[in-house]
């Protein structure tokens, strides 16, 4: 028998960039091994610093956009503020906040607010950012009294709403039983009438052939035949007598007995004797045989 060759499995190591034998001690050798542990640490390392430098750039973004979302607020509210009689959807916003009893260029569309901390220092923060400083903005801000007045008139707007809401739902109720009643009245009407109704007598079904319409018929009008009166003639009942008729009965069939006897010795009967037959025929015996043995 011929001996052959065959090569070992190798494994590579992603960390260390470098093949190793495939089969378990020398891949927990390695694994052990100082290079190998710092290549891991390495690579996590790295692996860290790009989510957060990925998760910083994506916080940048959201800053840079939501800037972008309150410059163009801004820049709506003064295009509304100054064509707030010339084009109609700046009419349309000020007869809503008219409605609402809020102003178009006050405290309420201020990004920066004025707030205290827990020590009692003045900050202040932007809305859209979440931005805090220490120092007073430049486009102003709302202070402490005009955000509580804000939240008082939003708080009667919410009162009004809901007076609005139970005002609407009583005329639902109001008017869902005012329905039923009429409903009511109206099913005891109908009752009314269904007693007052005198009640039509059917007639009694026609007999007669079936003619289609159109062609004549050749038997005839047909006539309903009505039943006459019987009239009395008062005349004498005669009672009929009935006789009775003598009833047959057929004869009871007579039962036929038989009588055995038996023998207890053959002597007693006597000698035995057998009676010739006659011949028919030239001597030849006819005599046939009825049943088998």
């Amino acid at each position: 028998m011929a001996d052959y060759w065959k090569s070992n499995d190798r494994k590579y190591c992603d960390f260390c960039k470098c093949w190793i034998a495939d089969n378990r001690p020398s891949v927990e050798f390695h694994e052990k091994g100082r290079r190998h542990q710092e290549n891991v640490k390495k690579r996590l390392k790295n692996i860290s610093k790009a989510s957060a430098r990925a998760q910083k750039a994506e916080e940048q973004v959201d800053v840079a956009i939501k800037k972008m979302e309150a410059a163009a607020m801004v820049a709506y509210r003064r295009d509304v503020e100054s064509n707030s009689s010339a084009d109609l959807t700046s009419i349309a916003i000020s007869k809503k906040l008219k409605e609402d009893n809020l102003e178009l260029s006050g405290s309420s569309n201020k990004i920066w607010c004025e707030a205290k901390s827990k020590e009692g220092h003045v900050y202040y923060y932007n809305t859209l950012t979440n931005e805090s400083v220490w120092e007073p903005p430049k486009e102003g801000y709302s202070t402490i009294e005009e955000q509580a007045q804000i939240r008082d008139k939003r708080a009667d707007n919410q009162l009004k709403e809901l007076d609005k809401q139970r005002k609407m739902e009583g005329l639902k109720i109001a008017r869902q039983q005012q329905a039923e009643a009429e409903e009511e009245r109206a099913r005891i009407e109908r009752e009314k009438l269904k007693e007052r109704r005198v009640k039509e007598e059917t007639p009694p079904p026609e007999y007669g052939p079936i003619i289609e319409p159109g062609k004549n018929d050749p038997y005839g009008k047909w006539k309903t035949v009505k039943e006459e009166p019987i009239m009395d003639l008062q005349l004498p009942v005669v009672q009929e007598e009935w006789t009775e008729c003598p009833v047959q009965y057929e004869p009871e069939p007579i039962k036929k007995e038989f009588k055995e006897k038996t023998v207890e010795n053959i002597d007693d009967c006597g000698p035995a004797s057998f009676k010739k037959r006659k011949k028919f025929g030239g001597g030849r015996n006819v005599r046939q045989r009825l049943d088998d043995d």
